[in-house]
């Protein structure tokens, strides 16, 4: 049986770089590249797909649901004249809907002056519920419909309110629902009566497919046409896609090769700005665009969809530099506090959990990230303030969603993704939350992370790392390969950084 096996696995082996060579010859890519994608994609079409995405390989957007009902319902209301409010959320992924959005009702209300408003929510004031005070503010404009992107899906009470304003509503998200019936339009490839081929679209994501149904109904144009007309789009869903982790595959992955394509070749004044030395790249948009957006959270949420859609050069200059100013800010802010809740971890076999005095709500995201990464598990941070808490959830492998789902009485609101979540919660019930989520996690013990460092997947020098670019970009669901040298284990990041992993042949 031993040699069977060892048989086997040399097959394995064999297949493996038969199919490598046959990749490097058909694509023309290096053999390194090759035996990567190989090994990742043994499907010659998925290879495919992966290295060379087309726009025709985009999906249409009406499997979606409700996609049909809330095309229609946005239509009536500009054929009506009436004023429309893009309620988002206040992330960067938020930002880039509310943007592509804006354009699109302005292109559809074919008139100089468009009722069209849109209202970034402030955690701390708003939460993650519709406020009606803001409502009311926007009505008193003139709006009749509210839009959400980014936003809505998952706390009912976003319906009541709407109603109770006298407000239609339409709501456009990718959070996770486990509902399937909804009061108004509810558009998301992850409601689980969806037959979208692809659920993981980030926000943004949504919304490009909401507004191409609108310009493909309203002008009568094919998804070719859409594409070229707006592919101005398509660098906001790179930015969008890219700022919420969600999967690099797919049509994922295909914004953001197009995006980055199409990034080179627009002049928009928020792209002339951000690429007026050397052009926008990768690098440019990680390191530098998605920070910079992200900081609006903390300063005024509409200065990152203002960046996006201004034509006011001087605006996007001094909105920078304000950004910038707090983003340098923040991250003091942010090391400060994880540092106070290192001290306040409680460290579990599958979970570590702190709860800490609240601070800015902003930060508890940034903090639970960073508690995931030190300690290699789910982390769960509190914040407390008078008689409420504040939760941030991450996690590698569990779906954090399912979890609050399962403790949903617990909350005043939840919502999230798989991945990352958050609630709010009365104070009395934070020793239930804790140990309710400590039972969950035990009976689930994948959760841990596997710190051990995977085989290198191809030998490849370091001075010719520069034959993985066609991986790029790396992240959720494509992952920057291990690599050795034959002395160490060293991968790289979006940056060509070179990241070591340990001595080659070593555990």
């Amino acid at each position: 049986m031993e040699i069977e096996g060892q048989r086997d696995m040399n097959q394995s082996i064999d297949n493996d770089r038969i199919l490598a060579q046959k990749y490097a010859s058909d694509f023309s890519i290096p053999l390194e590249l090759a035996q990567i994608v190989a090994q990742r994609f043994p499907m010659y079409g998925d290879a495919k797909k992966f290295l060379f995405p087309e726009l025709s390989h985009l999906h249409e957007p009406g499997s979606i649901p409700d996609m049909t009902k809330a095309t229609e319902e946005i239509l009536k209301s500009i054929r009506a004249g009436e004023g429309i409010l893009i309620y988002s959320h206040d992330d960067v992924d938020g930002h880039t809907s509310a943007a592509i959005m804006y354009q699109t009702l302005i292109d559809l209300y074919r008139q100089e002056h468009c009722p069209v408003y849109v209202y970034s929510i402030i955690r701390e004031k708003d939460g993650y519920t519709l406020n009606p005070d803001v409502l009311r503010e926007y009505k008193r404009k003139g709006v009749k419909l509210i839009l959400t992107v980014d936003f809505g899906i998952s706390n009912a009470a976003n319906f009541r309110v709407a109603e109770q304003e006298g407000l239609k509503l339409v709501v456009c998200d990718h959070h996770e629902t486990s509902s399937r019936d909804f009061p108004v339009p509810a558009v998301n490839p992850k409601r689980a009566d969806s037959r979208y081929p692809f659920r993981e679209l980030a926000g943004v994501g949504v919304t490009f497919k909401l507004a191409q149904s609108l310009y493909q109904t309203a002008f009568n144009l094919t998804t070719e046409e859409f594409c070229h007309l707006k592919k101005i789009f398509f660098p906001a869903v790179l930015i969008g896609t890219l700022s919420d982790r969600v999967l690099l595959r797919e049509e994922n992955r295909l914004f953001c090769v197009h995006g980055l394509n199409v990034v080179q070749k627009i002049d928009e004044p928020w792209v002339r700005f951000f690429g007026k030395h050397e052009g926008i790249d990768i690098t440019t948009v990680t390191s530098e665009i998605i920070p910079i957006l992200a900081s609006a959270t903390y300063v005024d949420p509409n200065l990152g969809v203002g960046i996006l859609v201004s034509r006011d050069e001087a605006y996007i200059a001094e909105a920078v530099a304000r950004l910038k100013l707090a983003g340098a800010e923040r991250t003091d802010a942010v090391e400060l506090l994880f540092r106070e809740t290192l001290a306040a971890a409680k460290i579990f076999p599958n979970v570590v959990i702190a709860v800490i005095p609240f601070s800015r709500q902003q930060h508890l995201g940034p903090v639970s990230s960073r508690l995931r990464e030190y300690f290699k598990r789910t982390s769960v941070v509190i914040g407390l303030q008078n008689e409420k808490c504040y939760g941030e959830l991450r996690s590698y492998r569990g779906n954090l969603y399912e979890m609050l789902y399962s403790l949903s009485e617990l909350f005043l609101n939840f919502g999230g993704h798989q991945k990352a979540a958050g609630f709010s919660m009365c104070r009395e019930n934070l020793d239930t939350f804790i140990e309710r989520v400590l039972m969950y996690v035990e009976d689930r013990g994948d959760e841990v992370l596997n710190a051990t460092v995977p085989p290198p997947e191809v030998f490849l020098n370091r001075a010719d790392i520069s034959v993985l670019s066609p991986l790029m970009p790396f992240g959720e669901g494509n992952p920057a390969p291990v690599l050795t040298d034959g002395v160490s284990v060293y991968t790289i990041d979006n940056k060509f950084n070179i990241i070591e992993h340990g001595v080659y042949g070593k555990p």
